[in-house]
């Protein structure tokens, strides 16, 4: 895929460094315009940064023929002083998103651990009633025990999926993943699809992004995102 730098100022003039995906241009027409009209925003997990999904970002883009972006959290560069929060960079995700919405480009936030809280919260958020979610090994509850970053009780991803979102929300786990075996997470997969949302529990661990775990989880990106 065709790699950019990318650079998101937020409202109080944070910078966060991103990169977006492309594939290459099609000699289709169809296609081409296709991708023009959607995008694909990778949220990764409290552990990671953008520059490490390079690989997933890039296979997503061609296999799913869209452009994918993926953006650094506040506060996660190793030159940053910004002391990061849940709530801020909820509403950074929720600036990318509105921005990327612009000119009607409809769009799909495929969140990882973590980046599942985040995702959901944006099908609360967005300014866009097209915006689909799907979310790889979340907590289904904020955990006790919290990530690098604390995330408040009201983000709860049960409590956020209402109604309203679970015809568009898709929920992933890995059947060896410990939050898949969290009563909370069987709870979560059944609202969903009571909801008309999609489901799926798949073999392996937590945000499998190995060779191996990619040729099962990028199938379901796509399928979801198509």
């Amino acid at each position: 895929a065709i790699r950019r730098e990318l650079e998101f100022k937020t409202d109080d003039q944070v910078a966060l460094k991103g990169y977006s995906y492309s594939p290459p241009s099609e000699e289709n027409k169809t296609e081409s315009e296709t991708a023009a009209k959607h995008f694909i925003l990778l949220l990764q997990g409290s552990a990671s940064s953008a520059a490490q999904l390079a690989e997933t970002a890039s296979g997503l883009a061609l296999a799913a023929k869209r452009e994918v972006f993926v953006y650094e959290y506040r506060g996660y560069a190793s030159e940053s002083t910004v002391h990061p929060t849940a709530a801020a960079i909820q509403r950074d995700i929720d600036a990318i998103i509105d921005s990327l919405s612009e000119r009607g480009r409809r769009g799909v936030v495929i969140g990882l651990s973590m980046g599942g809280i985040f995702a959901i919260q944006s099908l609360k958020r967005s300014r866009s009633g097209d915006l689909r979610a799907l979310v790889d090994s979340a907590p289904a509850q904020v955990p006790t025990i919290p990530f690098l970053l604390r995330c408040p009780r009201w983000m709860n991803p049960l409590d956020a999926a209402t109604a309203d979102v679970v015809q568009r929300l898709g929920v992933l786990y890995g059947a060896d993943d410990g939050w898949s075996k969290d009563a909370a997470a069987k709870e979560l997969m059944e609202k969903v699809k009571a909801g008309g949302g999609r489901v799926w529990m798949i073999e392996g661990g937590h945000v499998d992004l190995s060779l191996s775990g990619l040729a099962v989880r990028l199938p379901i990106y796509v399928d979801f995102v198509q």
